[in-house]
């Protein structure tokens, strides 16, 4: 690593000399074509006052968007190094090598993010002189920061070492298309995640679907196991209640999904689908510790379900919370599967409209301002 950054810091002095064009934008996301960079992008292309390139991490992406109509790039191609030398803007989610670090010197850098939370992010408080010189991409200050509540602008500020004069507030662009018509978010799903719109019921079928999203555990272990899934029983239930239930897991989670082929009301989504214009189309959702929560309660009349089967053992071995998950994380609550099976036939569990979870709402989303066209 150390060699490597001796050959790369020569290669980012050398990019502060091209002049740069406040009109091009670039946007990226290390995880795929989504999250805000994915609908900031969608926006800005729409409105059509800037030159909006997407920098994809590999040819396959740059394939299947350049087959979509959409400008992009593959960022090591020649006119990928050209457009992130020149650049004046570069939006990306989690941080500056998200498109290319080492030739984005003098480009305006705007960290969108990819989550509101309780979680304590980054790793500035333990980073030594040297990490920061090996990874100056991880460290390095963005010209402005995406936060959408003053409570999340402190939150960020102070876990990143961002200044709080870099913070914007606005709402999260992956949000701003929950207020659209059904029929418009099941074009959006079958225009870029058609793997995601073949595994959903079509909309006349009165379906109800149920998501379930929960957080990464970096143990590794399969907690699936773990919180007692009787999936057997669970798909009963769907039957009985007429639902779908949709399990979202993130890619490096341990389990064997291959048990669930047996279950017709039981549906293993895509590692890398877009799950925001599904969750308006969803019933219920039940998460834990996941950030997916904050995003869900924007959304009126829906049902959510925490389900902290694990809480001690995950703030032990995974990640610290930086605030009460009580007092900030309202809904009902099963510990086990068995409590869970009965909160969702009930259909007692809490409503995204309820008083405590919209003063929560409030805290984390306190604005309504939209990012574009306000920035650039």
């Amino acid at each position: 690593m150390a060699l490597r950054a001796t050959f790369r810091y020569p290669q980012l002095g050398l990019s502060y000399l091209f002049p740069r064009n406040p009109g091009k934008w670039l946007f990226g996301c290390r995880t795929g074509f989504m999250d805000n960079p994915k609908y900031l992008f969608l926006q800005a292309l729409a409105d059509g006052r800037k030159r909006c390139i997407w920098m994809a991490r590999n040819g396959a992406q740059r394939d299947r968007l350049k087959a979509l109509g959409l400008p992009v790039c593959y960022r090591y191609s020649p006119a990928g190094i050209w457009h992130t030398l020149t650049a004046g803007y570069e939006f990306f989610s989690h941080y500056a090598n998200d498109i290319n670090y080492w030739l984005s010197g003098g480009a305006r850098k705007v960290m969108l993010w990819h989550g509101v939370g309780l979680k304590r992010v980054g790793n500035h408080a333990g980073a030594s002189r040297l990490d920061r010189l090996l990874a100056p991409e991880l460290f390095d200050v963005p010209y402005r920061f995406l936060a959408p509540s003053p409570f999340m602008a402190r939150h960020f500020s102070r876990c990143l070492d961002i200044p709080a004069g870099r913070m914007v507030e606005a709402t999260y662009p992956r949000n701003d298309i929950f207020g659209l018509p059904h029929g418009e978010l099941r074009a959006l799903i079958r225009r870029y995640d058609p793997a995601l719109d073949k595994a959903l019921p079509r909309p006349e079928a009165g379906t109800r679907l149920y998501l379930y999203m929960p957080t990464f555990r970096e143990t590794g272990e399969d907690f699936l196991a773990a919180a007692g899934f009787d999936f057997a029983a669970l798909d009963a239930l769907m039957e009985k209640l007429n639902g779908l239930f949709l399990l979202k897991l993130h890619p490096f989670t341990r389990w064997n999904a291959g048990a669930l082929r047996a279950f017709s009301h039981i549906v293993v989504l895509p590692n890398d689908i877009d799950v925001y214009p599904l969750l308006p189309l969803t019933h219920t959702l039940v998460t834990d510790y996941s950030s997916i929560y904050y995003d869900y309660i924007l959304i009126p009349g829906k049902r959510v379900v925490l389900f902290p089967f694990d809480r001690e053992d995950y703030l032990a071995r995974c990640r610290d919370l930086m605030y009460d998950f009580d007092e900030y994380t309202p809904g009902r609550r099963a510990h086990t599967f068995d409590e869970l099976l009965r909160l969702l036939e009930s259909n007692g569990q809490s409503c995204t409209d309820d008083a405590d979870i919209q003063r929560v709402r409030q805290l984390f989303w306190a604005t309504d301002r939209r990012l574009y066209p306000q920035i650039g």
